[in-house]
């Protein structure tokens, strides 16, 4: 049997969220949303790019990022 080794990946990605609150005024709707009230909906959300950050059968220098936007490198 083989040894096997370890790949890093990482993927950074974007959400945008659009939260709606009733309230009585700005500062008690800044209150329900910083303790994670109101009605949160996704609006928007970016795959992102991801990138290998260890690979032990390639050099670092020939590490790359990848992701929708780099399908073709």
């Amino acid at each position: 049997m083989s040894k096997k080794k370890e790949y890093v990946f990482t993927r950074t990605v974007g959400v945008t969220e659009e939260t709606y609150i009733w309230a009585n005024s700005y500062e008690e709707a800044e209150d329900i949303y910083t303790s994670g009230g109101g009605d949160t909906e996704e609006v928007d959300y970016n795959d992102g790019d991801w990138r290998c950050l260890k690979n032990p059968d390639v050099s670092p220098s020939e590490w790359r990022w990848g992701g929708k936007e780099n399908a073709e490198t």
